[in-house]
């Protein structure tokens, strides 16, 4: 960046997951400053931020484009404001990161994928654990053959926010599934290498007003068969993912307490331990990653058309819940997962 102006950062959306994630990494970014904070709360913990990075602080998406000019823009917004504000951005030519979960409904995904091309901007999702070592690990015994072919596939996720738009399914636009398994219908896929081809679901359902209490999901795979576990009750922010093959058996699991970082244990088809990874917790892998897209080139590590597949399983397994756990096909997944393996903007 010698000679060079500063990349020019703008975080729209300062809650309590930004200030824990992407705060610190801007904090130390070389070549970057962060211009401007857009969040309504005047609470001290968002102004800190401001005057920790130096920044501006306005009150909301209308005051952010109308302000200082940025060169790209990070959302961490309620899940269901992704679409609009994701929308605005590219329209205003800004390269941008949003937090999972990317969208709600494919449609939605396909369009900005296809609106941040024709702007020729970086789109990129926040799907943090595939810049995990202990993911990225997984991923790289999985399809080098070492567990033998994949059989099954299954993955628990217990507890979720107790307060917050979390449970307000205006705001949060489902409980479990969209905040937490969201991950899962990511990282299955990245991880595997697999197509999903038909999935169905069973929701618990929340009292009027507030967002369901998660469920399970049955998702056949090209190969294998997978279930995950979402729910809101057990023992609280449990993680685990665990990929079973013929030969052996690869765990991911996050430790209790961390919030970032992903234990990996691979064991031989005896039960034998043949590798152990410890979790890392540092914060911020994927700010940095779309940082080091911007101003090294290249593509993130989960590009919008990456997080097609992602979207098009929550939408259904909705869906799925909604008519009686209905089986629903994917009889255009292979396009998607097409368009997803070819990385790109």
């Amino acid at each position: 960046m010698a000679g060079q102006a500063a990349l020019r950062i703008a975080l729209l959306g300062c809650g309590a997951f930004a200030r824990r994630y992407h705060v610190p990494a801007l904090a130390l970014a070389d070549g970057v400053r962060t211009a401007v904070i857009a969040d309504p709360s005047g609470a001290a913990a968002v102004t800190n931020v401001a005057t920790q990075l130096g920044a501006v602080h306005v009150p909301d998406i209308d005051a952010l484009l109308a302000g200082p000019a940025v060169d790209a823009v990070i959302v961490s917004t309620p899940h269901t404001l992704h679409y609009a504000h994701v929308g605005r951005l590219l329209d205003a030519g800004r390269h941008v990161l949003v937090d999972k979960p990317f969208v709600l409904h494919a449609a939605e995904a396909e369009e900005l994928t296809a609106r941040a091309r024709a702007k020729d901007v970086v789109g990129a999702v926040a799907f943090n654990r595939r810049l995990d070592a202990g993911c990225l690990r997984a991923r790289e015994i999985i399809r080098s053959g070492a567990l033998g072919t994949v059989r099954y596939v299954e993955t628990t996720q217990l507890g979720y926010e107790r307060a917050g738009w979390f449970l307000d399914p205006k705001l949060g636009g489902g409980g479990p599934y969209t905040g937490r398994a969201s991950h899962m219908t990511d990282l299955i896929p990245w991880l595997t290498g697999g197509t999903p081809l038909r999935l169905r679901s069973r929701l618990r359902t929340g009292p009027p007003g507030r967002s369901d209490r998660g469920g399970f999901i049955d998702v056949v795979f090209d190969g294998f068969e997978c279930r995950m576990t979402c729910i809101e009750e057990g023992w609280h922010m449990f993680d685990e993912i665990r990929v079973f093959g013929d030969d052996g058996m690869v765990q991911l699991h996050r430790p209790l307490g961390m919030p970032i970082g992903w234990q990996l244990v691979w064991s031989s088809r005896r039960g034998a331990r043949t590798e152990g990874l410890a979790a890392d917790p540092t914060p911020g892998a994927a700010t940095r990653d779309f940082l080091d897209a911007l101003l090294k080139g290249g593509a993130p590590a989960c590009c919008f058309a990456d997080a097609l597949p992602s979207v098009a399983m929550m939408e259904a397994a909705f869906v799925s819940a909604a008519e009686d756990e209905r089986w629903i096909a994917f009889p255009d997944t292979r396009a998607v997962a097409a368009v997803a393996a070819g990385g790109g903007r």
